[in-house]
């Protein structure tokens, strides 16, 4: 065999070990802003209320979350152990909006899940959240 062949050969074979090494590891997932696509029970998600936007920051340095639930802001703590999230606690505004119609239920059931987290996966640049209760929330990268 000539030494580029070689050569070819250990790096394709370098590569498929690196590629194995990572399937198992987790994607990070903070100091990005993320933007709810959907959220619910699997096989029954919904789409985030046209007209609004669910966003989650969550700050390595301070280990704070932070975002939008759709009418008021929100803020609390976050603790990560390998692919397990959990947020507590958490506060936010208490302005009230009357439109779009159902946005404040949806920041409620946001809100009420995001407490509820147990794990995360970055996945195909989509950070998903499973919560105690079954739902899962899917966001987008921004």
């Amino acid at each position: 065999m000539n030494y580029w062949v070689k050569l070819s050969v250990v790096f394709l074979v370098l590569l498929a070990i690196g590629l194995v090494a990572c399937e198992g590891e987790t994607v990070a997932f903070e100091d990005m802003e993320w933007v709810l696509e959907s959220y619910g029970e699997p096989g029954n998600a919904q789409s985030v209320i046209d007209d609004t936007e669910i966003t989650a920051t969550f700050d390595s340095a301070e280990h704070e979350v932070s975002g939008s639930a759709g009418c008021n802001s929100y803020f609390g703590d976050y603790e990560v152990d390998g692919s397990s999230l959990s947020i507590p606690l958490i506060g936010n505004t208490e302005m009230y909006c009357m439109e779009p119609e159902g946005v404040m239920d949806q920041e409620e059931q946001y809100l009420q899940s995001l407490r509820l987290a147990e794990s995360y996966e970055v996945k195909d640049g989509k950070l998903r959240i499973t919560c105690s209760d079954g739902t899962v929330m899917v966001f987008t990268g921004d």
